[in-house]
């Protein structure tokens, strides 16, 4: 492999394996030729995490690639635009994938229609995202912790496919600040959520909970720092086993909200 100028990676075009850390951390990479990594069906850890120079990146060659491991792409804070295309055969993500890209303003998430589970941390603090359309992950039954969270300038979030969905992790959505409402008709089947749903999600004004009628654990923080909502409607009964262990407590209410809590950004809501 040599470099000059703009890296470009050559004499590798038979490798079909990218271990943990390629090309990782390295800040004053401004561009990156990937084309003769065609051969390529897996990447380890950290595949590019942190090249922040970087303001664009074909992912052509990596066709072929059905394995990515944890942070893939992380905080490559100078993309503004990624063409996901060339990932339609990914089927494993280990984490944080695309976590910390903060310039990404739109991302279509069609190619990642075949994804078999997301980890903890997926697009967590893209930071100016302002929309996604989540229909290519409705098949999920479950996704892990800081599921978007730190996506601050998120003001709709179509989750309409999302109805196989039974559980989700810790710091669901957690600091979205500015999502103004949320749909949660989808989330019929949903039976288990982490502590810190909607954690400082500071914009929402109303959210109606009636459609989780299949909700019988959630953890602690439960709406925390929801300062805005004057109501949440909790007349539907279930039952709730908290993460302090609990065995569940039947649920027949109407809850005001003043909780005032900081927001946390998703590195201390999420353990790496």
């Amino acid at each position: 492999m040599t470099a000059v100028g703009p890296l470009a990676v050559t004499g590798d075009a038979e490798l079909t394996n990218a271990g943990d850390q390629f090309l990782a951390h390295r800040d004053k990479l401004t561009a990156l030729d990937l084309s003769p990594l065609t051969r390529l069906t897996r990447v380890g850890c950290s595949f590019l995490c942190g090249c922040a120079g970087l303001t664009s990146l074909d992912l052509t060659p990596l066709g072929h690639v059905s394995s990515v491991g944890h942070a893939f792409l992380a905080d490559c804070v100078g993309l503004t635009a990624l063409d996901l295309t060339p990932l339609a055969h990914l089927t494993k993500e280990g984490g944080s994938f695309l976590g910390g890209c903060g310039g990404l303003t739109a991302l279509d998430l069609t190619p990642l229609m075949y994804l078999e589970g997301v980890g903890n941390g997926f697009l967590g603090d893209c930071t100016a995202l302002t929309a996604l359309d989540l229909a290519p992950l409705g098949h999920l039954t479950s996704v892990g912790d800081c599921f978007l969270a730190g996506c601050f300038a998120l003001t709709a979030v179509d989750f309409t496919a999302f109805f196989h969905l039974t559980s989700v992790g810790s710091s669901f959505l957690a600091g979205c600040a500015n999502l103004r409402t949320l749909d949660l008709t989808p989330f019929a089947q949903l039976a288990s959520a982490g502590i810190s749903f909607f954690h400082d999600c500071v914009g929402l004004t109303a959210l109606d909970l009636t459609p989780l009628t299949h909700l019988t654990r959630m953890g602690g923080q439960f709406l925390a720092g929801c300062r805005e909502l004057t109501a949440v409607d909790l007349t539907i009964t279930f039952r709730v086993a908290t993460s302090s262990g609990n065995k569940g407590i039947p649920v027949h209410s109407s809850h005001r909200s003043s909780v005032q809590r900081r927001r946390k950004p998703l590195k201390s809501l999420l353990a790496v």
